[in-house]
């Protein structure tokens, strides 16, 4: 049953992606120049948010970003996550690549720290417009972190994005299939999920941004169900290479990230 529903949704997701590729046809007098090439770095990250942002980072340039969250998690212990780094790098046509590093994770209840996993990442623009804009992106995450945060497995993921703006306001939808395993002290097991997001942003002004997210996976791990999370907060644009953040995340259901609620910071440079 969850399968035909997955299954259901990517077909959406495809139709939506298409219609929008039609508007764009229509609207846009000159395919050959993205509308987005010149944007601020607000335009080209989502940090720190699940989903991403369909517009690559501009060809010949990358972005940096790195940040802290303090974790309330629940096994009633607490921790640190730092330094959530991440570089985007801007390819021809509309591509990018990205490399997520790995974080330290500390847990006080459970007496030990080590690190996630590594994720290497390629995104293409598929369509846009004024209103439209619609990615894919390709995930690898290779066997790394430590015995009791990383992967014991290589893992994989496929994520579709597509998002609407106007105005102020702007919807951005990810939807993704994954295989991935748990780290080696959980068993190293294999398991798939299906994993939907949508994200609401709004600027009432040009330097500041509101955002609201709602994320999950069909399974959080081999013998576990469904897990959803909320996470809102502000981005700040410093100026035009650089932004700060700040956000809370709060468990709806399930155990997808092991937290009640987390509190965060970072910051973002374009170069």
């Amino acid at each position: 049953m969850m399968q035909k529903f997955a299954l259901s949704l990517l077909l959406l997701f495809f139709s939506s992606v298409s219609f929008a590729g039609i508007i764009s046809l229509r609207q846009s007098t000159n395919t050959d120049v993205y509308p987005y090439k010149e944007g601020t770095i607000l335009n080209y990250f989502k940090r720190p948010t699940v989903a991403t942002s369909a517009c690559p980072v501009p060809y010949g340039k990358y972005t940096m970003e790195s940040g802290v969250q303090y974790n309330d998690f629940l096994n009633k212990g607490n921790g640190f996550l730092y330094p959530q780094t991440k570089i985007r790098i801007g390819l021809p046509w509309r591509s990018e690549v990205s490399i997520l590093l790995p974080s330290e994770i500390s847990n006080s209840r459970l007496k030990f720290s080590g690190l996630d996993s590594t994720f290497l990442a390629f995104k293409h623009n598929i369509t846009y417009s004024d209103s439209w804009n619609s990615a894919l992106r390709l995930v690898y995450i290779p066997s790394s972190g430590s015995s009791n945060y990383g992967t014991n497995k290589n893992s994989y993921m496929l994520n579709g994005i597509l998002v609407f703006n106007k105005n102020n306001f702007n919807i951005t939808t990810m939807l993704g299939v994954a295989s991935l395993s748990d780290s080696e002290r959980n068993g190293g097991r294999r398991f798939n999920t299906f994993n939907p997001d949508i994200l609401v942003g709004w600027y009432p002004k040009s330097w500041l941004e509101y955002f609201a997210e709602i994320y999950g996976q069909t399974r959080t791990g081999p013998r576990q169900g469904p897990g959803y999370n909320l996470d809102t907060g502000l981005l700040f644009l410093i100026n035009k290479n650089i932004a700060a953040d700040v956000e809370m995340g709060k468990r709806l259901s399930g155990q997808l990230g092991n937290f009640n609620t987390y509190y965060g910071c970072g910051i973002s440079f374009m170069f």
